[in-house]
């Protein structure tokens, strides 16, 4: 196929760089630019991909902002042998 463009002198410049550089020719730089395109609609965003590590885990843990938490963390968190845990917060899970 065919397809007449039209570019300005900046993009004019940058098709002649990648092609020097990429050895590929304008086709070949169109194709691989529509496949980059294709595939970016389909990668998660990075909230996306934690959301989805935090559902397959289904954990996900929070308390409120603790000024001291560094120096009575104790008082705050206890560890067994799943890890840590909130002794006066509750947690959440992901459904």
């Amino acid at each position: 196929m065919q397809i007449p463009a039209e570019l300005d002198s900046q993009h004019l410049e940058k098709l002649g760089v990648l092609e020097q550089t990429l050895k590929k020719n304008t086709s070949e730089l169109i194709a691989f630019a529509i496949d980059e395109i294709d595939k970016a609609r389909y990668m998660p965003m990075e909230g996306e991909r934690v959301l989805a590590i935090l559902q397959k885990t289904g954990y996900l843990g929070g308390m409120p902002d603790v000024t001291d938490l560094s120096e009575n963390y104790k008082d705050y968190l206890a560890w067994d042998d799943k890890g840590w845990s909130a002794k006066v917060f509750s947690l959440c899970t992901v459904a």
